[in-house]
């Protein structure tokens, strides 16, 4: 039998997740191939062959497929799939797995998501208001009696959006971001959304989707905050926790599937309103409030930390899952994990999440390895034990018993086996300490 040829699209942490998947989690023979627009450095030892270029030409992305004779494209970054890279290639005969353009809208275009979840009726979302004008979001600012949260309407990789009471000491500071966010056009659209601050425990549901059934992946407790004790700027994210249960302490059976729930009646609603199958990975982020489960935000393709959780955990070979999304047959398989804990946290450069300068670096990726525990690339190799960061540069996760276990381990790789030069990383993510910091803020 031939082996399978698969294209991975992108470069970051989650996507060299995926590269491990596929070529240490198959039980037949595959060869895969990546289109990246830089050198992730962990994807460049597992591929046969890669073409750096432009995520967002999508001729130029299918050339290169048809010229390794792709069995099928798994596309990663947001940027291709609002591109409609898979209408594209399912236009020109080629396989694609993930979301349409139109239902990549649910990351790309926040307001988007609060109508689709309108129209689902579901009382998930805070009191929020669309703004596209300037005057209107400052007045709608200074006439509200309530905590805020500020959120550019379009996609800002994780630190665009500012909270009252962390980012934002008063109404004066978000003004001035209103004109931040204007004069830099961040996330690339002319509105912004005006979200009650919710109160409450946050979690991660992540899940396969094949169009009609959807997979449920463990739950994962994210941490997007720069600094220990929750408090600095939003990032891409600093690291994420699961639990042996794959629930979470503050999470019941019951509240995961109500959240999956969610997924799913978002999920049809783009089918009843647009016609669109939606096949590929989606990640829904929630918080558990005094009033019930609300929605934070989706994202159309895996969570970066939250997917370098489930990776090393995920006992079903990753290459049929994909297969099966492709052929619609999700229903026909189970998807094992391990019944482990798993602490992922990532090593960052001084200056994150905005970093000016290179990560020179030594790390001991066998030793790494040999301790059951899994290292993911954001970065890229430009030299000797220097890398340029992607913002971020490498996550550690360590896998143990319980959550403390996975912890320990995982300190213990990053502080001996990963050295450099004005490195940080939070000591805190993984800890009952930070825990128990989230319950009583909650209280």
């Amino acid at each position: 039998m031939d082996n399978k040829k698969i294209l991975l699209l992108g470069r970051w942490g989650k996507t060299h997740a995926f590269a491990k998947a596929i070529v240490e989690k198959s039980s037949r023979p595959v060869q895969l191939f990546s289109y990246m627009d830089k050198p992730n450095a962990g994807i460049l030892p597992l591929v046969e062959d890669y073409q750096l270029g432009d995520m967002q030409d999508n001729d130029q992305i299918i050339a290169y497929a048809r010229k390794m004779k792709i069995d099928y494209t798994i596309a990663v970054p947001h940027l291709a799939l609002s591109n409609s890279i898979t209408e594209e290639m399912h236009r020109q005969g080629l396989r694609c797995l993930g979301p349409t353009g139109n239902c990549a809208r649910l990351e790309t275009n926040k307001t988007f998501l609060r109508r689709i979840l309108r129209d689902c009726r579901l009382d998930v979302s805070p009191r929020y208001e669309i703004l596209s004008s300037k005057e209107d979001i400052i007045d709608h600012i200074r006439s509200i009696d309530y905590e805020f949260v500020v959120k550019p309407a379009g996609v800002t990789e994780g630190d665009g959006v500012k909270v009252m009471g962390i980012q934002l000491k008063n109404k004066r500071e978000a003004i001035d971001y209103v004109h931040e966010i204007f004069e830099k056009n961040i996330g690339g659209i002319t509105q912004v959304l005006i979200e009650e601050k919710l109160i409450g425990r946050e979690y991660t549901v992540q899940a396969f989707v094949d169009g009609k059934v959807l997979r449920g992946m463990p739950a994962t407790r994210d941490y997007k905050l720069l600094y220990e004790g929750e408090e600095g700027l939003n990032t891409p994210g600093m690291g994420s926790i699961s639990f042996p249960d794959h629930l979470l302490p503050f999470l019941s059976r019951a509240e995961y599937r109500h959240s999956l729930s969610i997924m799913e009646k978002v999920v049809e609603r783009l089918f009843v309103q647009y016609g669109e199958t939606y096949r590929g990975f989606l990640s829904g982020q929630f918080i558990k409030t005094a009033e019930g489960i609300k929605v934070i935000e989706f994202n159309v393709r895996p969570g970066d930390s939250e997917i370098l959780n489930i990776i090393p955990i995920l006992e079903t070979d990753f290459v049929e899952i994909c297969d099966a999304i492709l052929d619609r047959t999700l229903s026909r398989i189970e998807i094992h994990y391990e019944p482990k804990a798993t602490v992922c946290k990532y090593v960052v450069v001084e200056g994150f999440p905005h970093p000016r300068q290179d990560m020179v670096m030594t790390i001991d990726e066998t030793a790494i390895r040999r301790a059951g525990a899994d290292l993911f690339y954001s970065c890229f190799k430009i030299g000797r034990n220097t890398y340029k960061p992607s913002p971020r540069g490498v996550a550690v996760t360590a896998k143990g018993e319980t959550l403390p276990e996975a912890n320990r381990l995982c300190e213990e790789l990053i502080t001996r086996h990963i050295k450099g030069e004005k490195l940080w990383h939070r000591t805190d993510i993984g800890t009952e300490d930070l825990l128990s910091f989230h319950e009583r803020r909650v209280k």
